[in-house]
């Protein structure tokens, strides 16, 4: 159709936009814009508002590895105890050994620093666009700028759950955002969840688009519960969980080998690219059933799953490469690039059973904890909850979360941070490399060269 097609062009105009606009946070590289880009002349009409927005979208699965497209996973994987490196990239194994250093360009700056502003200045370009465009229906004005926040939140977190106090950039001014100090990881936390309690208001129901690429209200309530848990705000989280689950939107794959179909029901929020499958499925699956993997699952986490558990059975596969077998990820299966048969899945329903479980359990409302475990558990094939002497419930809860969640969006690595276990598991399984400092990256060197308000995470 015409208007699709419309569509389209705007967005691969925009996109280019973009692409030229996010460069302006490499300052260093560029003469710098004076002022506030004038984000207005991007929306003559709706059509150019919703391709700005798709453009961001698009941006997000640019690059493969990036933040939003498998770095999270992978280099959150190999610094926690989920995934060991097979072969000698220096960069990737110093993730592996907690040995990074700050001049890393490709894998700290490029591909999770640089990456995640790229888009956050971008949704801040977007939001200051519909806060002064006049042509664009309010109701789709709220949809887009709930996206947005969405979207800026998403991103935010993963930088400050990898680097700590960062500088939080809320505008496209560079005279401001170019020598700005890093806030800390807790203010940022607290404005994001005041961020996405706007956006939970401001959006419907109903998907924007065609798939789940585009965020609607449960999207945002979904991460507002992930957020809350994070800040120990436990009725809140256990509240936004609980809605999420009962929306009647969503519900649990019965066969985990469902989960990361693009027709899913457990997806709350997916990626989707036209041209490709997952950078994740490419990243992990092997060349063929005798090819060693690139990243093979960790011995630890193995052993972590019962002989019974499906997710075991069905989220990893192995291959003998040298008289060696190794396992890898298998949640995303496809390696090539078309046909196109999964997307990849930010959010899904899976996590707010844990973390209403956790919620709950923080709350002392154990017997609501162990019912959404066994909800998880249950699908996994694997026997009810039963808690072994000297183990708490909530010890419980982050094996189940370490089980479920493996290998996606550094889950495992950030649950050890946030919970303080790092330094027990960590320390012994990464002996003699890993340090407590290790538990944040470090400030790329780039980033200090040209903003002289930043300073050093300890350790670096």
């Amino acid at each position: 159709m015409r208007y699709n097609y419309n569509i389209r062009m705007h967005a691969l105009l925009v996109f280019s936009f973009l692409i030229f606009l996010s460069s302006c946070a490499k300052f260093v590289e560029i003469d710098p814009p004076s002022g506030k880009v004038e984000s207005n002349r991007l929306f003559a009409d709706k059509n150019a508002a919703i391709a700005a927005a798709s453009g961001i979208y698009a941006s997000m699965l640019t690059s493969t590895l990036q933040m939003t497209n498998g770095g999270a996973t992978l280099y959150g994987g190999l610094s926690a105890d989920e995934m060991v490196y097979t072969s000698t990239n220096e960069e990737l194994l110093a993730f592996q050994n907690n040995t990074l250093i700050p001049t890393y360009s490709t894998s700290l700056y490029s591909r999770l620093w640089s990456s995640a502003y790229k888009t956050v200045y971008n949704t801040n370009s977007v939001l200051e666009g519909l806060s002064v465009s006049e042509s664009i229906p309010d109701s789709l004005r709220k949809q887009l700028t709930g996206e947005m926040l969405t979207i800026r939140a998403l991103n935010y977190f993963y930088l400050i759950n990898f680097f700590g106090d960062i500088p939080f950039q809320t505008s496209t001014d560079y005279r401001v955002n170019s020598l700005m100090q890093r806030t800390t990881a807790g203010n940022i936390l607290d404005s994001l969840i005041t961020d996405l309690e706007l956006a939970k208001q401001l959006m419907k129901d109903n998907y924007p688009s065609v798939s789940k690429a585009r965020p609607n209200k449960w999207v945002a309530t979904a991460l507002l519960a992930r957020l809350c848990l994070y800040a120990k705000k436990w009725d809140k989280a256990a509240e936004n969980a609980s809605l999420v689950i009962n929306s009647g939107k969503y519900q649990l794959e019965p066969d985990p080998s469902n989960v990361f179909n693009i027709s899913s029901k457990e997806t709350l929020w997916q990626l989707s690219s036209d041209y490709r499958n997952t950078a994740e499925g490419t990243t992990f699956v092997p060349a063929s059933s005798t090819a060693r993997p690139a990243y093979a699952i960790s011995t630890f986490l193995l052993e972590a799953f019962s002989t019974d558990d499906k997710r075991k059975n069905q989220w990893m596969k192995s291959s003998i490469s040298g008289g060696a077998t190794y396992f890898y990820p298998f949640k995303y299966r496809i390696r090539v690039s078309t046909p196109i048969t999964e997307y990849y899945v930010v959010l899904r329903l899976a996590e707010q059973y844990l973390i209403k479980a956790e919620a709950k359990a923080m709350l002392n409302d154990n017997n609501a904890a162990i019912n959404d475990l066994n909800t998880i558990r249950q699908r996994a094939g694997i026997e009810n909850v039963v808690i072994p002497d000297g183990q708490s419930l909530a010890e419980l809860i982050l094996t189940e979360r370490q089980k479920e969640l493996f290998c996606e969006w550094s889950h495992r690595f950030f649950d050890l941070k946030r919970t303080g276990k790092a330094d027990a598991i960590l320390g012994r399984l990464k002996a003699p490399n890993w340090q407590a400092t290790d538990v944040l990256y470090p400030i790329p060197q780039s980033e200090l060269d040209i903003n002289p308000s930043l300073v050093q995470n300890p350790g670096y």
